[in-house]
């Protein structure tokens, strides 16, 4: 994605929306600077104030596996795909979830806890679920080139970022950490907005 990393950075923030938060409160994490302005693909500091509960650890934990996996698809788009529509928004995916992971990575670090989710499916029956795009997904799609590469991609990345929304909805409902809540609704929209954006790409099914 490099020959379009400095190119996209409004794009990214127009299109999928920022990913810092401005976290506030008391509680359980250490104080800290002040946060990026909300919009801004800078990451939010590490040690944000603010009380935090455990459907925060899990969503977060979860979220940065999540993230991971998307990185790995969007970062295949530039040397298969043929778009110049689905290049610029894998970039700009690519752009905004890779600062996600780290300001997540750095609440989780703040707090002591790990950054990765339980393998067990079991322990996150009532968070959403594990991400579903897995290395076989990953691989096969790296197979492909051309219009068969965009349609397998769009499909994927659909499912993908429908899995997000599903936990970011789990988060607002059950969240307590303002910068958390915030990424969440931020993940809501933006993800939202996302998949009608690829349904559109999608070519138009054959009778």
């Amino acid at each position: 994605m490099t020959g379009y990393r400095r190119t996209l950075i409004v794009a990214t923030l127009l299109l999928l929306g920022g990913c810092a938060s401005t976290p506030d409160g008391t509680g359980a994490a250490p104080a800290g600077p002040a946060p990026a302005p909300t919009g801004s693909a800078a990451p939010a500091p590490a040690d944000a104030t603010g009380a935090f509960n455990e459907t925060d650890v899990m969503f977060l934990q979860m979220m940065v596996t999540h993230h991971g996996q998307g990185l790995e698809l969007v970062r295949l788009v530039e040397s298969r795909a043929r778009r110049t529509e689905v290049k610029t928004l894998a970039a700009a995916i690519d752009v905004t979830q890779d600062a996600e992971r780290e300001t997540m990575r750095n609440w989780l670090t703040g707090w002591g806890r790990t950054t990765s989710a339980d393998p067990d499916a079991h322990a996150h029956a009532d968070h959403g679920g594990l991400p579903a795009t897995g290395p076989k997904e990953i691989a096969a799609l790296a197979r492909t080139t051309g219009t068969e590469f965009e349609t397998a991609f769009l499909n994927l990345l659909i499912a993908h970022q429908h899995n997000a929304v599903e936990m970011a909805r789990v988060e607002t409902r059950s969240g307590a950490y303002p910068g958390a809540l915030d990424l969440a609704r931020r993940i809501d929209l933006s993800r939202t907005a996302q998949i009608n954006q690829m349904l559109a790409l999608l070519p138009p099914a054959t009778p």
